[in-house]
């Protein structure tokens, strides 16, 4: 009864919120434009009324009978979502770019859609759109033609393996002329929160002590063995225990319980552990098989001492699987559990160290897998939160096979089933990303973005990257902001990452924990050679200060002056990062260059 009641108090509160924020607002929200991009590249468009929700929420609706095949592209564009080049304002898309209007022509789309969400703020107003129907086949767009810039959600139909399965649906929310992106991002959070989607952390911790150690300590990765082969033998692709590439050992079980005893020397109390590349054949080895334990790494009894010892050292203990790859060594190897492509092919994905990786269905690996491998995991002795490979990172995909077809939404809902069965298992589920269709099982996301790694830098209409992400999800599902600011306090020299180019994005060691700082980040280590543990020690020192505000919503970000950025919480606490060359005064406060001030 307490929870339909909390349900229905966010409900009203999203809708007496956005009224009050309608009401204050010029702009002109009175249609929009379905524009229509058939395979041939035609274009053809026609005008939609805006459906009037409660609290002065409008919505455009396209009714699945309508999405005919034969179409490429579905753009919704709103009447009130244009601007001219010069004109005051900004938009911000679902991944946090962020872009002003400057430019004559371009056009820009994330790589993914890491929230279903996009907003602007132009000379008539400001408003932030939500994509509730046919979301996971979206992404959001903002393009500039002579001058003239609109943004708005792109449904890729034309990429679709299956029929549309649902109405496309995106509600638009007026806020008032000053609004900013912290604003928009609270019509989205109290959406997500009000609906029951997900819960916060705070709440989530209490009777949790798994989950709760994790949002109380840093995390501390440790990447045991990998393969190294030459990946143009054609023999590197289908691999067999007989042929598969020589292991590299970075770190042994027993040199695991060094840096945990050295860790523990120099003063660090409270760390999350978590082993990479314990399975059999190491990391990316024989997935989704992994037993045994690895033994030329120690073996499964060396495996649960040093479990035993990191638990007598008072640090939780996890590990690391990958449920994305399945691989031809692996011994639970079947054609049959790979998702398939259209055509029947087998959907390949990457060259790994085990050889080609297949993505698996999330049926079949729901069904046949998780119910014995995660009790069997978790009786190794672990009593840390569950961390699975990117789950968070990757967007669903399709499978087609006709034996266990999986449209998008449906894989989702297939992962959500495995995360929340970790969840019951070992207390939380952590994973490398943060793109939101797990939001509701994701505990941790080990960094939110790899530009440039994976997805490339902001440029020409997206000129940089806001916490929008945060402001949503920060005391609700814990995180580390950047790929670079993984081991933020160590130089990349020492970094043991095959992505060291993203290490440059943020630049020094000092800027890169600044922006840990400035997002509310939890302190994560992975590729370190782990000799060195002032830094950590460092970090873990700073974080004791600020840790508790990992169970509070993030409530206000903004540049105070260039180089200079204010995050308010909702206790009232604020951090004041100043990334400039000279001092900054704040409520009487001096903030010396490069550092930073709760």
């Amino acid at each position: 009864m307490f929870l339909k009641g909390l349900t229905e108090m966010f409900a009203k509160s999203i809708y007496i919120w956005a009224a009050c924020f309608a009401c204050a607002s010029a702009m002109a929200l009175e249609s929009a434009q379905i524009r229509i991009t058939d395979n041939a590249g035609g274009v053809s468009s026609r005008p939609a009324k805006f459906e009037k929700l409660g609290g002065g929420a409008l919505r455009v609706r396209v009714p699945v009978a309508e999405i005919k095949r034969g179409t490429k592209f579905i753009d919704i564009i709103a009447d009130g979502a244009v601007a001219k080049k010069g004109e005051a304002g900004f938009f911000v898309l679902g991944d946090s770019s962020y872009g002003e209007f400057t430019q004559g022509n371009g056009f820009f789309t994330p790589t993914f859609c890491h929230m279903p969400i996009f907003g602007m703020k132009n000379a008539s107003g400001a408003f932030v759109a939500i994509v509730k129907g046919l979301q996971f086949e979206q992404r959001p767009a903002v393009e500039a033609v002579n001058g003239v810039y609109r943004v708005y959600p792109r449904f890729e139909i034309g990429a679709m393996y299956f029929d549309p399965y649902e109405d496309i649906v995106v509600d638009f929310y007026p806020l008032p002329k000053d609004a900013g992106y912290s604003d928009m991002a609270k019509v989205y959070r109290d959406y997500q929160l009000g609906r029951g989607e997900v819960k916060l952390l705070r709440e989530r911790v209490k009777n949790n002590s798994a989950l709760a150690y994790t949002a109380d300590s840093i995390y501390v990765r440790v990447k045991h063995c990998r393969k190294k082969g030459d990946r143009r033998d054609p023999a590197f692709k289908m691999q067999t225990p007989e042929t598969e590439p020589p292991l590299e050992i970075f770190f042994t079980f027993d040199d695991l319980s060094r840096i945990m005893r050295d860790m523990k020397n120099i003063g660090i109390d409270k760390a999350e552990i978590c082993s990479v590349g314990w399975n059999i054949s190491g990391h990316d080895g024989r997935f989704p098989q992994y037993f045994p334990v690895e033994e030329r790494i120690g073996g499964e009894k060396k495996y649960r001492e040093t479990i035993a010892c990191g638990k007598s050292l008072g640090y939780h203990m996890t590990c690391h699987i990958n449920q994305m790859a399945m691989f031809f060594l692996s011994d639970r190897w079947s054609e049959y559990d790979v998702a398939k492509r259209p055509d029947g092919s087998l959907f390949e994905d990457y060259f790994q160290p085990s050889g080609m990786a297949h993505r698996p269905c999330f049926q079949r690996v729901h069904d046949l897998w998780i119910k014995d491998d995660f009790p069997r995991i978790k009786a190794l002795g672990l009593d840390g939160i569950f961390h699975v490979d990117v789950t968070s990172y990757i967007p669903p995909f399709e499978c087609c096979d006709p034996h266990h077809p999986l449209n998008k939404k449906q894989t989702a809902e297939y992962q959500n089933k495995i995360n929340a069965y970790a969840q019951k298992i070992f207390g939380g589920f952590a994973s490398e990303g943060g793109i939101d269709h797990v939001a509701k099982t994701l505990d941790y996301g080990l960094y939110l973005w790899a530009y440039p790694a994976w997805e490339g830098k902001p440029e020409k209409l997206a000129t940089k990257y806001v916490p929008l992400w945060q402001l949503v999800y920060h005391g609700i599902i814990l995180h580390n902001p950047y790929y670079t600011t993984i081991d933020a306090l160590y130089p990349k020299i020492y970094s043991t990452s095959d992505q060291r180019k993203a290490y440059d994005y943020l630049g020094d060691t000092e800027t890169r924990w600044l922006k840990v700082i400035e997002c509310g980040g939890r302190p994560t280590f992975y590729y370190s050679s782990y000799t060195d543990f002032k830094p950590m020690k460092r970090a873990y020192d700073e974080f004791q200060k600020l840790k508790h505000l990992q169970l509070q919503l993030m409530e206000y970000h903004g540049e105070l002056a260039k180089g200079v950025f204010l995050t308010r919480y909702e206790s009232g606490e604020e951090t004041v990062v100043n990334y400039s060359k000279e001092p900054y005064k704040y409520k009487g406060v001096d903030i010396s260059p490069r550092s930073y001030k709760l």
